[in-house]
């Protein structure tokens, strides 16, 4: 108990300053401006907007900043299964759509639409530009080779604070010598967040425990093995469940997650925000939701009204981050954030506490 009240009087203070020095060393570019275009004089244009699932305050932020900016859109929505088999079928609804744009949520969703740069073209979309928003790593996926120079019709903009950032708002939580990982071998994210943490961890001296989601017949993620595995985190006495950027962990199967990590007791950090917020995950660090939609649609307009191609506009991620805590959650495990971090950080679910009863969270 000293050692922890020393942690958080001593140390504290240095760890919030390296999480939002990092913040800003590591921002890749500044964040749009809005400059004067002639918008109303290029008639409306056509934008299909591509998504796993339905529209969220992202779009919703995206679709205000162009009506907001004079630009006339129409709207074609094109949903996505998810799955690797209907890749083709997605790519020739999009086409059919003849959008002059494409909005597309995710990595899985992105690729499915753009191929990997450097895997054949086939029947890849590759003579539309495609703005993303909330894939992790683009370069890592193989959307693109690089974010500055990548010479590609896709370009967007990331919504995952850097790893080592994450790290350091753990630590402004509390200390910790152990994360678990659940790793999606479905998701081509998954595999690249656990070998970026296991590096950290090697630098940083700590231990990840990984387990691997099985598959069905199909390929598809055995969602019903997630409460077993959860358990088996905490028996292992990790310190933190650390929920990355997965489509199927943070916002298909949230309610699952995250009421398994309370029923094991076990503290959840997330790297998105809908979980944070919409779920029951402890706390999280990421850009907001809003304001990556509004960047993502400075680069749409970039494309639209400007001219300019898309393989000239970087991809890049916003300069500043949000740490929001769900007091509900952490009152259900009794691990109450420091004074210091409250601070700084959004915090949501107060109020009485059904969690202490059991219930789970909806």
């Amino acid at each position: 108990m000293h050692a922890f009240i020393a942690f958080t009087s001593a140390g504290m203070t240095r760890l919030l300053c390296a999480l939002f020095l990092c913040n800003a060393a590591l921002a890749q570019t500044p964040a749009p401006r809005d400059q004067p275009v002639e918008a109303r004089n290029i008639g409306t244009v056509t934008i299909a907007m591509v998504l796993p699932r339905e529209e969220q305050n992202i779009e919703e932020a995206f679709k205000a900043y162009l009506q907001h900016q004079g630009l006339s859109v129409h709207y074609i929505p094109i949903r996505f299964s998810g799955r690797a088999e209907d890749a083709g079928r997605l790519r020739q609804e999009v086409r059919d759509a003849h959008p002059d744009l494409i909005y597309s949520w995710g990595t899985p969703t992105t690729l499915a639409l753009a191929g990997k740069v450097d895997g054949p073209a086939g029947d890849a979309i590759r003579d539309i530009p495609i703005v993303f928003t909330e894939v992790t790593d683009p370069v890592g996926a193989g959307l693109m080779r690089s974010l500055d120079h990548h010479e590609s019709n896709v370009t967007g903009v990331s919504h995952v604070a850097p790893l080592p950032v994450q790290l350091n708002a753990i630590r402004s939580y509390r200390p910790f010598s152990r994360l678990g990982y659940l790793h999606n071998p479905a998701e081509p994210n998954s595999a690249l967040v656990r070998a970026q943490l296991q590096q950290l961890a090697a630098q940083q001296k700590f231990e990840v425990e990984s387990a691997d989601i099985p598959l069905d017949a199909r390929g598809e993620p055995d969602v019903q093995a997630l409460p077993g595995l959860i358990r088996g985190m905490a028996e292992r006495k990790v310190d933190f469940l650390y929920i990355g950027p997965s489509t199927l962990l943070a916002f298909t199967h949230r309610d699952l997650v995250t009421g398994a990590a309370l029923q094991a007791r076990l503290p959840t950090f997330c790297a998105t925000e809908s979980i944070v917020r919409r779920s029951g995950c402890m706390f999280g660090l990421f850009s907001n939701g809003a304001n990556t939609g509004r960047y993502a649609a400075a680069k749409a307009m970039q494309i639209l009204v400007q001219h300019i191609p898309a393989q000239r506009i970087p991809a890049s991620t916003l300069q500043r981050f949000s740490l929001l805590i769900n007091m509900r959650t952490a009152q259900g495990l009794d691990l109450y954030p420091p004074m210091l971090l409250l601070n700084i950080a959004e915090v949501i679910g107060l109020g009485p506490n059904p969690l202490r009863l059991g219930m789970a969270p909806r």
